[in-house]
């Protein structure tokens, strides 16, 4: 499968990176469906299940305006980029044209939100009085704008870049000191664009092809901390075996063509490759064919061609060859 999806839109026109759901979500995901349903840690792992969900989300209302609205410019967008400049960093939404490119930051935060200058804050006051700081939304899309021009500078590009923060939805309330910096809703956005300043093409046609083909190869996933090393405490209570792809129950049995579900008596022949990603997320690291063993209730052999049969990173020869999900 290739690594990015491309859509095309109009008379030369793309969506050149779509989003994708979120590892960490994945992997929580994972780790809730594997726990034991009285472990103490389920209501946090749900929380922060919601609460990364919520973001997700946020960011498909930006992806919903750039799927229905063409602009009359010749343009790219790409969703989630990770880059390297200075440092690695991470663009929501990054729409780019011959003449500017514009970072957006999409945000989806409960609560009344309050964007202080001095020191530059956000604040959120919950409904039940609670109050919390976060590093502040501007100074996020100011980092990012600035480690996307160096990006820019060591490919000999040069382009104006504008920077805007996008609040998923209208219902957020928000008070803001005097800032330059646009706060938008999603239905704002195509105007925000179309008002920006008007200026002389900088990029040909050519230049601007390799730009937008060099962003999307420069792309490196984001890989999050494996589950259990943001929450240690779960480690050794989760719960191994296949999944049914049917009734979701956890202990398929192995035979020659597949998979065989004990409740539900349904088949599946590769029940086993979601039991091994949820493995690469939940710890992380190198998978032996023990590991594989152990999680899949499996014989050596079995475990052997199951890995081997997967596209996964091989390193190391017999007993220490190791297997990597993530390349």
């Amino acid at each position: 499968m290739d690594r990015f999806s491309f859509i095309e839109k109009g008379m030369g026109n793309f969506i050149s990176k779509l989003r994708k759901e979120p590892l960490q979500l994945e992997g929580l995901y994972a780790a809730i469906r594997r726990l034991p349903l009285d472990h103490a840690a389920l209501p946090v792992l749900e929380t922060a299940c919601a609460s990364r969900k919520a973001g997700f989300g946020g960011e498909q209302q930006l992806d919903k305006v750039f799927e229905n609205y063409l602009f009359p410019m010749k343009y790219r967008v790409l969703h989630d980029v990770s880059l390297a400049s200075s440092t690695p960093f991470q663009i929501d939404s990054l729409f780019v044209t011959p003449t500017y490119a514009v970072v957006f930051e999409v945000k989806n935060i409960s609560g009344e939100l309050k964007i202080i200058n001095n020191p530059p804050q956000l604040i959120r006051v919950l409904n039940n009085g609670e109050v919390k700081g976060f590093n502040s939304l501007i100074t996020q899309v100011e980092n990012n704008c600035t480690l996307l021009q160096d990006w820019f500078h060591s490919r000999n590009i040069s382009l104006p870049i504008y920077g805007a923060i996008v609040l998923a939805y209208s219902k957020q309330r928000i008070e803001l000191f005097d800032t330059k910096t646009p706060f938008l809703f999603p239905n704002a956005v195509p105007n925000f664009i179309r008002n920006l300043p008007i200026a002389p093409q900088l990029l040909d046609e050519a230049t601007f092809s390799t730009l937008t083909n060099d962003l999307v190869k420069s792309h490196r996933e984001y890989i999050p901390p494996p589950i259990c090393l943001t929450y240690p405490e779960i480690k050794d209570k989760i719960l191994t075996g296949v999944a049914c792809p049917s009734c979701n129950f956890l202990g398929m049995q192995k035979y020659m063509k597949g998979w065989r579900c004990t409740q539900c008596s349904r088949t599946s022949p590769d029940a086993h490759k979601q039991a091994i990603r949820d493995w690469f997320l939940l710890y992380g690291g190198k998978m032996s064919n023990k590991d594989c063993c152990a999680f899949l209730h499996i014989r050596r052999q079995s475990a052997t061609r199951i890995l081997q049969g997967m596209d996964l990173r091989l390193e190391g020869a017999n007993r220490n060859r190791t297997y990597s999900m993530f390349i």
